[in-house]
């Protein structure tokens, strides 16, 4: 058995802090366990393992395992409590949401307005942007901004460029600045890249919500559209 810290997933400030738990071998950093708060069992999401409980204080063992979270999230939502003044368990509850059972089969993606298909061939200019962001890509870092007016082509040059990362093995995320606009956004990437789109906005019910997450994580969907 090992010690490690815990954030209760509760949304009192009073209790803001991490909280020692006994935890199992094979337990790290990122799970997501059932731990007795009080007289409740509350979700809690380990943060780091101890060599020992503070001294005095007598650590609770852990509850079943629930969920695994990848510690590069955990590193994000402390990194936004900390920036926005928030929580650190409202901001671990971001990136652990509750995964309610399925009931019935997995509804399909809703489908987007109708796409395009590949033009021919680009323009000098979005040859230029596509050449320079894939750069980025393959050297691991670049931050650009794509400009150009309405209509000069700016969504192909988006479209190129998650072909460029799937076809290198990574995913990507294309963000809409508001609901309305996801269907005609959805359409044009299903048009390209088929099932392996995933859709993730406040529209969407919490059930549709996890189906989303679980084709995202598995691998299934490598192409993220969302507000």
């Amino acid at each position: 058995m090992g010690y490690a810290s815990v954030y209760p997933l509760v949304s009192a400030r009073a209790v803001a802090r991490a909280f020692t738990y006994e935890v199992p071998e094979g337990v790290g950093k990122g799970a997501v366990v059932s731990v007795p708060f009080g007289r409740s069992q509350v979700r809690g999401v380990v943060v780091g393992l101890e060599d020992a409980p503070p001294l005095g204080v007598k650590a609770a063992p852990v509850g079943r395992v629930l969920d695994e979270l990848p510690p590069a999230l955990v590193d994000l939502a402390l990194w936004l409590a900390e920036y926005y003044g928030s929580t650190p368990a409202r901001a671990l509850e971001l990136v652990a949401p509750r995964m309610r059972a399925r009931r019935g089969e997995r509804k399909p993606l809703p489908a987007g307005l109708p796409g395009e298909a590949a033009p021919a061939s680009l323009t000098p200019e979005q040859e230029a942007a596509l050449a320079r962001i894939v750069e980025g890509m393959d050297a691991g870092k670049g931050r650009f901004l794509l400009y150009g007016a309405t209509g000069s082509g700016k969504t192909e040059v988006y479209l190129q460029a998650c072909a460029a990362a799937l076809e290198r093995g990574l995913g990507a995320i294309v963000l809409v600045p508001e609901i309305a606009l996801t269907p005609q956004a959805l359409g044009r990437f299903q048009a390209r890249f088929g099932e392996r789109i995933a859709l993730l906005h406040s529209g969407l019910t919490e059930a549709e919500r996890r189906d989303e997450r679980e084709r995202i994580a598995s691998g299934d969907a490598r192409v993220v559209v969302g507000v």
